[in-house]
């Protein structure tokens, strides 16, 4: 009976996490030609639906930021009643403790954080395509898709592990614990040499 239990529960998981995933995305995934096995066109896909999010949400490769951290009292932005406010924060890791890692919102790089820091930005209602690099190669970068409304606040986490990058949607109860522990990034645009 617990074994039947644990698959309906499973099930139910699965179900739910492929409709959230498809009321998330907004870019359509390209037909699937008939001759192709199954798993082969269901892997090209996947690669041609990443390589277009990356295409959407990541910024020029040419540009670079200064940072550093604020230190001392955190002054926290009111909500904008017509807006929507990401805090995106780094949380502490051993890899790549040295490295920026940059966000870019819909293919414009809007800031960077080191470890154990924060930055945020009011966003316009509507979708939009988050792309997150550290350092170099494939794995270096991560993808996210959100429908951002208006008058809510959402944490982004910069999560930079062993097997590549991530970045999450946070709840709000961890968001606002990583927010109150660590400081606000400050950076700018490097200037060409």
């Amino acid at each position: 009976m617990r074994f039947v239990h644990a698959i309906c529960i499973a099930l139910l998981m699965a179900q739910s996490g492929t409709e959230f995933v498809h009321a998330q995305e907004t870019t359509p995934t390209p037909p699937q030609r008939s001759s192709a096995p199954a798993g082969e066109g269901k892997q090209r896909s996947e690669e041609e639906t990443r390589k277009r999010l990356q295409q959407l949400a990541c910024g020029p490769s040419s540009v670079h930021f200064s940072q550093h951290t604020e230190k001392g009292p955190q002054v926290l932005p009111e909500q904008p009643a017509d807006k929507g406010l990401i805090y995106v924060i780094r949380t502490k890791g051993y890899e790549g403790a040295m490295v920026q890692a940059k966000l870019a919102m819909d293919g414009k790089w809007v800031g960077v954080n080191r470890m154990a820091s924060y930055f945020y930005i009011e966003v316009d209602p509507g979708p939009h395509y988050f792309c997150l690099k550290a350092g170099a190669g494939p794995g270096t970068i991560g993808l996210l898709s959100l429908v951002i409304e208006k008058g809510k606040t959402y944490y982004l986490r910069q999560n930079l592990t062993m097997g590549g990058t991530d970045l999450d949607l946070l709840d709000e109860a961890k968001g606002k614990e990583y927010v109150a522990k660590y400081h606000r990034s400050v950076f700018e645009v490097k200037p060409k040499k």
